[in-house]
């Protein structure tokens, strides 16, 4: 099974291990793994499948908390007569910050 959030990079990470070009194509078999002479390098495949799905877990994550904070907005409301203020707006964050 393809782990999802395999790159180029992980392809090319992949190769470097083997010996040889690896590169996913439609059709990719089992027996294609065993005429490359890949199941010699399994644990280190393993690995760099792993990573990759990692990556791919944290680049979902990075894009839905992107998603959730573009509609938070700060505000500034001015504070007496201080010539401060005040950043009104804390609670939005607070509640998504919480989850």
């Amino acid at each position: 099974m393809l782990t999802e959030g395999m790159k180029d990079r992980h392809w090319s990470a992949i190769s470097e291990v083997a010996g040889i070009e690896v590169q996913p194509y439609e059709g990719f078999t089992v027996k294609n793994i065993q005429s490359m002479n890949l199941l010699k390098h399994s644990e280190a495949i393993e690995t760099v499948g792993d990573r990759a799905g990692k990556e791919y877990n944290i680049e979902k994550s990075l894009e839905k908390m992107k998603l959730e904070w573009e509609g938070v907005f700060f505000n500034l409301k001015p504070f007496k007569k201080s010539g401060t203020s005040t950043v009104l707006g804390f609670d939005d964050a607070g509640a998504i910050l919480d989850e």
